[in-house]
């Protein structure tokens, strides 16, 4: 079959979703800053609505920071103080949570975090800008800590040894069948496992194979290497509620290990691993109470991309929760640098973040605002070509760049 040329949009067709995305977020934003500020549900019902047109119709109030900006640019201030209207007060909640939004998402251009944002917000309110108890009411939005998700990841299960003694298994040019032999020998779950795969349809042996010996010597040691890396670190996802993560985890692991070897940069049995477990604090932040996460699920159902969500719920997003996870892990730096940089790559001079960074958009996965900077920064790190990446086969089915 032949594959269909890629037209890319026309500025009009691009222009439009992207500003109706903006608009979700505005409206997912000063949702959440009306319910701290105590506003009744037709409150917050018309300015969702505003939210949701801010962009198509005026403000229905003067642009407090606009007005103001004139008025000290030509000598005097037309702002009139006095007046304080639901529709003056919902204006300026509105103006607040625009420019907070437009702030994170020129974050690839100009990393900033929460109270960064927060910061330079009271200062803008302190010049007369925004009202403060809006601007204090932002603040106190996100209803997880960082402490939190410290102590939800202090109760995660310890990081299976296994998984990164058969990567080193990989990498190593004197492995043999003898050490994963020695790796499993005393898991009789994992061999179990090792030994159905290489039954599967996927290898479809001639004989049926029986032992760890066998399944090594016809898979090959990196197959099955990579196989009993992904089995021990698979319980962890095993609650219906993470299944679908772990399909995502195993599907980055797959595409970061096809970027290593073809930008030969990297390892890619060591990409595999990063891919595995890159998303570890999205499975910590599952773990939060069920308000919390109802609360993150009606974000997503109201078209928040999955990193603003999870800004708007805690203050930050799972790579800063993965980092943690990683800490308690003690995993090596470069597994554990990759996994707290995998959305901003710009971030390090190291590979790997680079590599999954790419991987996840191989995937379709839409857990971050498109960026076409970080998304070349990306490309030029590891050495690779659009044309190599348009070739993947998972990209081949999600669209291109």
């Amino acid at each position: 079959m032949m594959r269909q040329t890629y037209q890319p949009p026309s500025t009009a067709e691009y222009e439009e979703p992207v500003l109706e995305a903006h608009c979700r977020r505005v409206a997912s934003a000063a949702i959440e800053l009306s319910k701290r500020l105590g506003w009744d549900v037709e409150q917050q019902r018309a300015l969702r609505e505003a939210a949701m047109d801010h962009h198509h119709f005026p403000i229905p109030a003067q642009s407090r920071l606009l007005t103001r900006l004139v008025g000290e640019m030509w000598g005097y201030s037309p702002l009139d103080d006095t007046p304080n209207s639901d529709a003056f007060n919902q204006a300026g909640a509105l103006e607040l949570c625009c420019l907070f939004v437009q702030r994170w998402e020129f974050a690839p251009y100009e990393f900033t975090t929460w109270s960064d944002i927060v910061t330079e917000l009271r200062a803008l309110a302190a010049d007369g800008f925004f009202d403060s108890t809006h601007v204090e009411a932002l603040a106190v939005v996100p209803s997880v800590r960082l402490e939190d998700i410290r102590s939800i990841v202090s109760k995660l299960p310890v990081f299976p040894a296994i998984a990164l003694k058969a990567i080193k298994i990989a990498q190593n040019p004197m492995a043999s069948v003898a050490m994963i032999e020695d790796t499993v020998g005393a898991d009789p779950v994992l061999a179990g496992e090792v030994i159905r795969a290489a039954n599967s349809p996927l290898y479809s042996p001639a004989l049926k194979i029986q032992s760890i010996r066998q399944a090594a010597l016809f898979m090959g040691l990196p197959d099955c290497c990579r196989l009993l890396a992904a089995a021990a670190l698979r319980p962890m996802f095993q609650s219906p509620l993470v299944r679908p993560l772990w399909n995502h985890s195993m599907e980055v692991a797959r595409l970061a290990e096809a970027l290593a070897r073809d930008s030969a940069k990297a390892a890619p049995d060591e990409a595999f691993l990063c891919g595995l477990i890159h998303d570890v604090g999205r499975l910590a932040l599952w773990k939060l109470p069920a308000r919390l996460t109802q609360q993150y699920t009606t974000l997503l159902q109201n078209g928040c991309e999955p990193m603003f969500a999870e800004t708007i719920l805690a203050g930050f997003d799972h790579t800063v929760a993965g980092r943690e996870v990683a800490k308690r892990w003690a995993l090596p730096d470069a597994l554990a640098h990759a996994v707290e940089f995998h959305h901003q790559p710009e971030q390090s001079d190291e590979i790997l973040p680079s590599i999954l960074y790419l991987a996840e958009h191989c995937s379709g996965s839409a857990e971050d605002l498109p960026s076409a900077a970080r998304f070349q920064i990306a490309l030029d790190r590891i050495g690779i070509s659009r044309h190599k990446i348009n070739s993947l086969p998972a990209f081949a089915a999600h669209g291109q760049w």
